[in-house]
C-alpha cells in the first residue's frame, strides 16, 4: 500500500476543519451516540484470524464494556483436540484472567503492572481519535493523505500523549478512523511499527462502527478481526463485572 501525504498549503488549510470541528463531525456521524450520556455500554461478538503460523488460527470472542471502566471478555480457541478458553474480568479497580481447557478451569491469575494497565485501556469505549483528543495539545493536523483510495485527514500525536498512537487517519466522508499506527517493541525488544486498519463500516442502533480490523506489524498482516454482532446500551448489570474470589467463579464458559 502506498500512501502519499499532501502538506498543508494556504488553500488546504482553509478547507481542513480545526480540531474542535473534527470532534463534532466525528460525533455527528455517529448520530451523537458517542456522547457519554448516550452510549453507556457495548457488547460485541466475533472472530479473530491469526496469521503468525503456517496454519491460520481462528479465535471466537465475546466482549462486554460498561461505563465508566468495566470490562469482561471471553475468548475460545480450538487447539487440536483441545478447546482453550480464556476469560478476563475487570471491575474498574482490579482484574483477573482465568484459563480453561475443555470447560475445566486450569489456571487463574490476578493481573498487575503492565497487564492491568492494558486491560484498563481495553475497557475504554471511546475509539483512538476521541481518546487522543482528551489531550488536544498533543494533536496536530498534518494535511491530507490517501489510504486505499480514500482521502483522509492525517493527525500526528505527540509522544507525550498518555495514549500510544502516533498517527491517526480520519476519512473525509464520515470522519471516522481509517487507520492508526504506533511504535512498539516485540518479544525480542526490537522496535516495530504496528498499523491498525478500520474497514467495512456499518451502522447498528445508530452507531457507526468498523466491522473489520486488520493489524499489520512492519507491513505484514498479523491478524484480522471480524465483528459479527454489535449492540449498544445492552443493559449490562454491574454484577457481570464482579471479580470472583479464589474459591468461586461465575463463569461464562458454555
Amino acid at each position: 500500500m502506498i500512501a502519499s501525504t499532501f502538506p498543508i498549503c494556504a488553500e488546504d488549510a482553509d478547507k481542513i476543519p480545526p480540531i474542535s470541528d473534527l470532534v463534532r463531525l466525528h460525533i455527528e456521524n455517529n448520530y451523537g451516540k458517542y456522547d457519554q450520556n448516550n452510549l453507556n455500554s457495548i457488547y460485541a461478538r466475533g472472530r479473530i484470524l491469526f496469521f503468525d503460523t503456517e496454519e491460520t488460527i481462528e479465535r471466537t470472542f465475546r466482549i462486554y464494556k460498561k461505563r465508566p471502566n468495566k470490562y469482561r471478555s471471553f475468548y475460545e480457541t480450538k487447539m487440536g483436540q483441545k478447546l482453550v478458553q480464556l476469560e478476563l474480568i475487570y471491575n474498574g479497580v482490579e482484574a483477573i484472567q482465568i484459563l480453561f481447557h475443555d470447560g475445566k478451569e486450569v489456571y487463574r491469575e490476578k493481573l498487575e503492572g503492565e497487564a492491568l494497565e492494558s486491560v484498563k485501556f481495553e475497557a475504554k469505549i471511546e475509539g483512538p481519535f476521541l481518546l487522543a483528543l482528551e489531550n488536544p495539545e498533543f494533536v496536530t493536523i498534518n494535511g491530507y493523505d490517501m489510504i486505499e483510495g480514500n482521502k483522509c485527514i492525517l493527525l500526528s500525536i505527540d509522544e507525550r500523549s498518555p495514549y500510544p498512537y502516533r498517527n491517526i487517519w480520519l476519512d473525509t466522508t464520515n470522519y471516522q478512523e481509517v487507520k492508526v499506527n504506533r511504535y512498539a517493541s516485540n518479544d525480542l525488544g526490537e522496535d516495530v511499527l504496528e498499523e491498525l486498519y478500520f474497514r467495512n463500516y456499518k451502522t447498528i442502533q445508530n452507531v457507526l462502527f468498523a466491522s473489520r480490523l486488520d493489524k499489520e506489524i512492519n507491513g505484514k498482516r498479523k491478524f484480522t478481526t471480524f465483528i459479527d454482532n454489535f449492540e449498544v446500551n445492552h443493559g449490562l448489570f454491574d454484577s457481570l463485572f464482579v471479580v470472583p474470589s479464589d474459591s468461586s467463579i461465575d463463569s461464562f464458559v458454555e
